[in-house]
């Protein structure tokens, strides 16, 4: 309980001075009474949540354990690549629904070919988790998953809190899960395997392609022809765009998880 209640200090003291600082690329709590320094930054508020995390995987030495459910950020994928190239310990666990989206499948055949152990959840439930725990002294969290549209486009917030405590507790759930072979397996060969060096439209290479990227310029005629059942089915977001029914958002008709690149909720976005 009283661990609980220094991570509840913290988080207190972060969002009553959030006001004060958000004009700040990224705002800093000052360390409380029990040494936890705590860093945080908006999507909307311009703090650019991507680079405080990038930030920390970059400063990672030793060990690098990440929970996250959309990874599909080239330039955060790119980080955790760089992490395993100069020899930190490198694990990660992610959704097996989202890994299966064609920006997070590419961008887990780069990790995967740089040697990344990686594992997804075998239970019902989501791997909905957003965690980063470096070195056992820095863990991340908050509703920023590692993509482009909590970047950019979504009220996103990551926190970063720098306390051995609690990336000590962070790093003990982590585990807990990494070991758990009833709810988690490692990822098979065919999704972790390749060299991604040819990247995206927009990328660099060996990075995920851009997730915003459409390829098809045209719809077909049949672009949103009703299926059996009366709803519109588009085979490619420029169906969608040509039939003026973009963005389609999780649960509109003809919305589909397959055109939803970055696995959060709107498909077609860009």
């Amino acid at each position: 309980m009283k661990r609980i209640a220094i991570v509840l200090t913290a988080l207190l003291t972060v969002f009553a001075a959030g006001c004060s600082l958000s004009a700040s690329p990224s705002a800093t709590a000052p360390a409380g009474q029990d040494g936890i320094r705590a860093e945080w930054a908006f999507t909307q508020a311009g703090q650019q949540p991507e680079k405080l995390l990038i930030g920390v995987i970059d400063g990672a030495e030793r060990t690098l354990d990440i929970a996250i459910y959309s990874l599909t950020k080239p330039d955060i994928v790119d980080a955790i690549k760089r992490a395993k190239n100069r020899g930190v310990a490198v694990r990660l666990i992610t959704d097996r629904i989202q890994a299966q989206g064609k920006s997070q499948k590419e961008a887990l055949k780069l990790l995967g070919s740089a040697g990344v152990p990686m594992k997804l959840n075998t239970h019902s439930g989501l791997m909905h988790l957003k965690m980063t725990i470096a070195d056992g002294k820095t863990a991340t969290t908050g509703s920023f998953n590692y993509s482009k549209a909590a970047s950019t486009d979504n009220d996103e917030v990551l926190m970063v809190l720098r306390d051995e405590g609690v990336a000590e507790s962070f790093a003990h759930q982590f585990e807990s899960m990494w070991t758990d072979t009833s709810a988690f397996a490692p990822i098979a060969p065919s999704i972790a395997s390749g060299t991604g060096g040819t990247g995206g439209t927009g990328g660099t290479p060996g990075s995920p392609p851009d997730e915003s990227v459409e390829s098809s310029t045209e719809a077909p005629a049949d672009a949103g022809a009703p299926n059996a059942a009366g709803a519109a089915v588009f085979r490619s977001c420029a169906e969608a765009k040509a039939a003026g029914k973009a963005p389609l958002r999780r649960g509109d008709p003809g919305y589909s998880a397959k055109m939803d690149g970055d696995g959060d909720g709107v498909a077609c976005e860009k």
